[in-house]
This record gives C-alpha cells, structure tokens and sequence, in this order.
C-alpha cells in the first residue's frame, strides 16, 4: 500500500468521523433550540458547529500563506467550547451523561482539525515539490546556457589556436625567408671581397705596371740629361717629388742609379 492510498483513506475516515460527530452535535443542538424556543432550530447548531469548519479553514488558508493564524485558533476553540457548553447543557444531570455529549464537539474539532492538518502537509509537500522542479528546471536551464557559453567559449578558443597557428606558421616563413636572406647577404659579402680583392690584385698588378714603366721613364730621362733636378723630374713624369725620391732611392738600391754630386747618374 502506497503513501497516496494511506492518505487518502486516512482522510476519509477522519471526514467520517468529523461528520459523524456533527450529526450527534447537531442533533443535540437542534433539540436545544427548539426547547428554548428558537425560530428555526436547525440553523442554531449549523451556526455553532459551521464556526468551528469556517475558522479552521480560514486558519489553514493563513498558515499556508505564511501568515499568523493566532486569533484563529482563539476563534476555533471558542466556537468548540461553546458547542461543547450548549451539548452539556441539553444532556441529563449525570456526569457520563454530560461526557458524552461533550465528546461529539471535542471530537469534531479533533478530527477536522486533524483533517486540515493533513490538508496542509499535501500543501507543504505540493509545494516542496514544485519549488523542487522548478529548482531543477532553473537548473537544466543554466546548465544549458553554461553548456553555450562552453561552447561558445571553446570555439572562441579554437580561432585563438588556429589564429596561433597561422602565426606561427607566418613566423617559420619569415626566419626561413630571413635565414636565406642572411645566406644570400653573406654570399654576396664573400663575392664582394672576392670581387675587391680581386680589384685590388689588378689595381696592385697595375700599379707595379706603371711604377715599373714611371722608372724606366726616370732611367730613360736620367741616361738623357744627368745633371736634372728631382723637381724637374717630378715635372717631366707627371708626379711628386716624394714618388721621384721614392723611384730613384729603389732604383739605387737595386744599383741602377748612383748618386754624385749634383744628382743621380744612371750605371752603364
């Protein structure tokens, strides 16, 4: 047997017993009022008891909102007391009698308020239940947006890595285009100095060539006219007197030319 099952046979036989001890109540009440003389005897009792079921509804509406439900309370047990008085008072002198007829309002006070008291648990319960699916409602759905914003967030991060590629891929290029621009740098560094030195070694080949030809000029001049000066010598090969002296002092030290007196005499 379920918890639905049990409930619901517990509320229904709380309601019969509820409705069972109004019928008593009513009946006694009813009877009381027509011995006092009451115009319509059967809305004494209804107004009574009826209090009871109203106040106690009006309690259960102001606890399941959340609200104070003490003045309803004072107004239950009034309307109970009273019922309670007015049975005692119809009943015989005796005390078993007076407890039973106190018994059927006790006992319908008892057995709605147990009956409202179940009420409010399926309330409370219905209530846990929803904030519970709604709970997990709001849950799947941030679970969905967190799931987006994953998703958006790891495809972002997978532009960053393919833009990182890319990157890096443009950076590989440029130091390969950058290495083979420092190769062809240094194999044009080593043509230039080849080609230099190279044109140094024809510059110095002619060089020699006119300094071998400049001497033999001077040898030729000399040979001529023995008794000419540096400075006229420097005039007559396009020079300074400096390269003049330079010429004849290797010209005397390989022994072509002397030096006399006045200048230099070449040797026969």
């Amino acid at each position: 047997m379920n918890t639905k099952t049990i409930a619901w046979i517990t509320g229904s036989l709380t309601l019969l017993m509820a409705l069972f001890s109004f019928v008593l109540s009513f009946n006694a009440l009813t009877d009381l009022a027509a011995q006092h003389g009451v115009s319509i005897p059967p809305l004494f009792p209804l107004v009574v008891e009826a209090g009871v079921v109203i106040f106690s509804l009006n309690a259960l509406y102001r606890s399941v909102n959340g609200e104070s439900v003490r003045w309803q309370w004072a107004l239950i047990i009034g309307s109970s007391l009273i019922a309670g008085s007015f049975n005692v008072a119809h009943a015989q002198t005796d005390i078993l009698s007076r407890a039973m007829a106190a018994m059927p309002s006790l006992f319908l006070l008892l057995s709605f308020e147990t009956f409202i008291g179940q009420i409010k648990h399926v309330v409370k319960r219905s209530n846990t239940v929803e904030s519970i699916e709604q709970l997990t409602e709001e849950l799947n759905t941030k679970r969905l947006e967190l799931d987006e914003l994953i998703k958006a967030k790891q495809s972002a991060l997978n532009q960053l890595n393919s833009e990182a590629d890319r990157v890096n891929s443009s950076i590989e290029q440029a130091q390969e285009t950058l290495n083979s621009l420092r190769e062809e740098i240094e194999q044009a560094k080593r043509v230039q100095n080849s080609s230099i030195a190279q044109a140094q070694q024809v510059k110095a080949q002619q060089d020699a060539l006119t300094i071998e030809q400049r001497r033999g000029k001077l040898l030729h001049i000399l040979t001529l006219e023995c008794d000419i000066g540096p400075t006229a010598l420097a005039d007559r090969l396009n020079t300074s007197r400096g390269t003049v002296y330079s010429d004849l002092k290797a010209l005397s030290e390989t022994g072509q030319v002397v030096k006399n007196g006045d200048g230099w005499e070449v040797v026969q």
